[in-house]
């Protein structure tokens, strides 16, 4: 679960940015797409991908690190190189690549490309690693605990202040 989790945040790693004043849909559903532009949005999305300073592989390595830590000391190396040799790189890119084709539009997918494109936004999207060092531990740390208050039927609430690992 922690893996997968984990995988799943990592996914998210480029998602663009919402202005202050937008408000992401919460539960919105793939346009119907018009099927005579699926190759521009396959290539867009293809694109968009080499843009990203973290690859899909990349992504993917980092959630095997993550999870890793979490092994005892003698059993990582095994467990990684395990992960690598099951887990297929190039389908996992494949999906990425034909699910923002199916999802986002063709005028989504150029200004994905276009935003990406910037020096800017390169800059930006570099330090995202920065950023997930920082907070995917937090997260994941502060979920492992809800987990075990949930499984113990401890009542520690939003109001119960839990402090930062090694705090």
């Amino acid at each position: 679960m922690k893996i997968l989790s984990f995988l799943l945040l990592l996914m998210l790693l480029p998602a663009p940015l919402y202005a202050a004043d937008e408000k992401p849909a919460v539960a919105a559903e793939a346009p119907k797409q018009d099927p005579a532009d699926l190759d521009k949005r396959i290539e867009l999305s293809k694109k968009w991908h080499g843009l990203m300073p973290v690859s899909v592989r990349d992504q993917v390595n980092l959630a095997i690190e993550e999870a890793a830590s979490a092994q005892p000391e003698n059993q990582k190396e095994i467990f990684r190189a395990n992960m690598r040799n099951i887990l297929n790189y190039q389908a996992i890119e494949k999906i990425s690549i034909d699910a923002m084709a199916e999802i986002y539009t063709t005028a989504e997918l150029q200004a994905l490309v276009e935003y990406y494109s910037k020096p800017e936004a390169k800059s930006a999207t570099t330090k995202y690693q920065l950023y997930a060092a920082k907070v995917y531990p937090e997260i994941t740390r502060m979920l492992d605990q809800a987990m075990m208050r949930a499984r113990t039927g401890g009542t520690g609430g939003p109001s119960t202040p839990v402090p930062p690992a090694g705090q």
